[in-house]
């Protein structure tokens, strides 16, 4: 009987350990996706700027030409 308790206790460290090594595992897994949608989050945040710049070019060139217009 004893026997039985520590070949089951010796089972239940192990299964332990394994669980523990591959929430390890995962919680690298996710950090390096989470990294990568932060990466992308910037790079999209770049785009927007030059989006916004380019907007900005066209309705300062839209002003020039209204102006040019009236007069």
């Amino acid at each position: 009987m004893e026997n039985l308790q520590i070949k089951l206790t010796v089972l239940l460290l192990l299964i332990e350990v394994i669980a523990f090594a591959w929430l390890i595992i995962d919680i690298q897994k996710s950090k390096k996706n989470q990294n990568k949608i932060i990466e992308l989050e910037h790079q999209i945040l770049k785009v927007e700027g030059s989006i916004m710049e380019l907007e900005k070019t066209i309705v300062d060139k839209i002003d020039i030409l209204i102006d040019k217009s009236n007069d």
